[in-house]
Formats: C-alpha cells, structure tokens, sequence
C-alpha cells in the first residue's frame, strides 16, 4: 500500500496536518504542493476543527524542494528544457501561489512544528502559518541564491513582511541557515522547545485557544490583522469596526466571553 504523501490526525478539536516523506526529508515535490491545498479545505470545512498544526513526520520538517522532481517539471526530455518553459513555470507559480495563500487565510489559526530543518520552499511553506514553535535542533533559512535562485514561493514578500528589510535581505541574500535560537531573535519563531517536547508544546498552544478564545473572534482578528497590514491606517479602522459588529450579531458568544470572566472560570463558546 502506498502511504499518503500528506496525512491528517484529528483530536479533540486539533487537525495535525503531517507532510509525510520521511525518507527524502519531507522534500516538496508536486504530489505533496497539490495534497497539501486539500487537506486544509477540509480543515477549513470541518466545524469541529478550532486549529491546524503543520508539521513533518520524522526528523525534519521539510528540506524545501524536491531537487530531483522539479527540474524533472521544466524538462521535455532529459537535458532539454520546454520551449514554453518560462511561461510554464510563471503558471506553476501562480497555482503554487495561490495554494500557498489558502493556507495562510484559513480562518482558524495555524501553527507550524518545526523539527530538524525549514529550508527554502520549507520555509516558505513554515511562513504561511501564524505561529511557529522550533525545535531546539532546527535550522532555518532560506538558500535560493546557493543554487542561483530566488525564493519564488512567497520568501522575498512573507520573510520581508515578517523581520523587516534588514534582516530579510541578510538571510536571501547569503542563502545562511540559522539556528532555532536566532530565528527566535529576529522572531522568525515564537518559541524554541527541547525536540522532545515541539508536539506537546504545540497542542497545548491550539488548546490553549480553543478552551479560552472565541473561534469566531480567533479568526477575525487573524484576518483583520492579515487585511489590516496593507491598510492606511483609517481604513484598517473602519475594518476594525466591522469586524466588532459581526462579533457584535452573535451575543451569545458576548454574553458567555463576559460572564465567564466574572465567574472566574473558564468560557464554552458555541
């Protein structure tokens, strides 16, 4: 039988999303970048799913592309390329793109387990998700340029949005992987965990928001917070304001959120 190339785990609330090719280091080839997209719409769809984790079965998390199937995409015949190559590949990038930006609008929040290693397209694929939690043994980075490249799936627009010019442009432009440690410097992680604990810390994270936080509210405030960074500053308020009277519509929520606080015990949102 042959194993699925993305795998998901539901419990209690958590939908644990596992990119699963261990042997080849959980390297993205096109079978996984077209399960992944999948996997998601049916987190996104299932009511009783309140978080995603991300994550790779085995020691790492994911060593970026697959460098043998891809150039295998742009050949006609071993050694000679497509002659619609360049526009093949700005197609490829598009639907690439846009299964990418699926991932980071799903209106549930989304937590990346790091273990081992995020290079490159991992990375790309890490940044996608609100939250991420390294193992102590990852390394980081993103060396496109080591192999006469670009990051093309995002890493130029999502690392640059994320740490700021100055930082981006030193890790694209030298190619350097980090340690867990300095990603959690430059907050390219939250949180860096002995390896033994990267799951549990994880879980308890999603839990963390599923026993105490509105979902409905969780997910407007992920979008509003996404919408928001692209806003002039009056817009983003108007937005604000918005998204408050659609929480607003739904008074149970309001009415459990407050009395809960006043009872001093934990709430059961709807």
């Amino acid at each position: 039988m042959v194993e699925e190339v993305v795998f998901t785990e539901t419990e209690e609330g958590v939908a644990s999303i596992f990119l699963n090719r261990p042997d080849k280091r959980n390297a993205l080839n096109a079978e996984i970048m077209n399960a992944l997209p999948q996997a998601f719409s049916i987190a996104a769809e299932d009511y009783k799913v309140k978080a995603v984790i991300l994550t790779g079965k085995g020691k790492v998390f994911s060593a970026g592309i697959d460098l043998v199937s891809y150039p295998n995409l742009m050949m006609e015949k071993p050694g000679e390329f497509r002659e619609n190559g360049f526009s093949w590949l700005r197609e490829y990038l598009t639907n690439v793109h846009y299964n990418l930006n699926k991932i980071e609008c799903l209106e549930k929040p989304v937590i990346c387990a790091i273990n081992g290693y995020a290079g490159g397209m991992g990375l790309e694929l890490a940044l996608t998700a609100d939250f991420r939690i390294a193992a102590d043994n990852a390394l980081l980075g993103i060396p496109e340029v080591q192999l006469g490249l670009i990051p093309d799936m995002g890493g130029t627009t999502r690392l640059t949005r994320l740490l700021g010019i100055v930082k981006a442009k030193e890790l694209i432009m030298t190619g350097r992987m980090i340690t867990a440690y300095e990603a959690e410097r430059i907050n390219l992680v939250n949180r860096v965990v002995p390896q033994d604990e990267l799951m549990e810390t994880t879980k308890n994270l999603a839990h963390y928001m599923i026993d105490n936080c509105s979902s409905r509210a969780v997910g407007l405030a992920k979008k509003m917070i996404d919408l928001g960074a692209d806003m002039d500053k009056n817009t983003s308020l108007e937005m604000e304001g918005i998204c408050q009277s659609i929480l607003f519509s739904h008074a149970e929520d309001l009415v459990e959120g407050f009395t809960a606080r006043l009872q001093k015990r934990q709430p059961k949102f709807k």
